[in-house]
């Protein structure tokens, strides 16, 4: 196998599928330490949903593919909650568009609603502005790597209000026998 040829990274996964499968077979827990380790570990994936058809998604009011009666969470026979292989096979998280029914464009908005709260500002009306491409012979047009250094002055000052607001509200409400100019009365 090289590294960089076409093959190579079929060729790791196989490796790696192969030398993970019988992972109790390879480790045997020797202290005390590994085997708590090891029975948190299974205690966690125990109630960790392993597939869309998992039982455990009911702890968390999603109703799993294909329900039947019967289901209970933490009684998964998949795979992924034996003890030998503790999680190894297998996607582990699945993607959040799967099951939370946001797109990507509902998760930005959330961000952004979210930072427009901690910052304490409201967003712009979408209907006072109008949008249109800029072309190079407008007045407006500025050059790529204008716009990028205008961006990156933007993002900073972004994190820094960010920063800002975390530190105002990591100290609490100002007491109340301080004046305006901060010395005491």
């Amino acid at each position: 196998m090289l590294a960089g040829s076409k093959d190579a990274a079929r060729f790791i996964g196989y490796l790696t599928k192969y030398l993970t499968k019988q992972v109790a077979d390879c480790h045997q827990a020797t202290s005390d330490t590994q085997r708590a380790h090891m029975e948190r570990l299974a205690e966690a994936l125990r109630y960790e949903p392993c597939s869309p058809r998992c039982a455990n998604w009911l702890r968390y009011g999603i109703q799993p593919k294909n329900a039947r009666p019967g289901l209970a969470p933490g009684a998964c026979k998949g795979k992924a909650h034996r003890r030998e292989y503790l999680g190894y096979p297998g996607r582990r998280v699945l993607v959040s568009r799967k099951w939370s029914g946001k797109t990507l464009a509902d998760h930005r908005a959330d961000r952004k609603n979210w930072l427009l709260t901690t910052l304490g500002q409201t967003a712009t009306d979408p209907a006072r502005y109008a949008w249109e491409p800029v072309a190079p012979g407008d007045p407006d047009y500025m050059e790529h790597a204008r716009r990028l250094l205008h961006v990156v002055a933007d993002r900073q000052h972004w994190h820094a209000a960010l920063a800002e607001a975390r530190r105002r509200a990591s100290l609490g409400p100002p007491a109340s026998d301080v004046s305006a100019t901060g010395r005491a009365a």
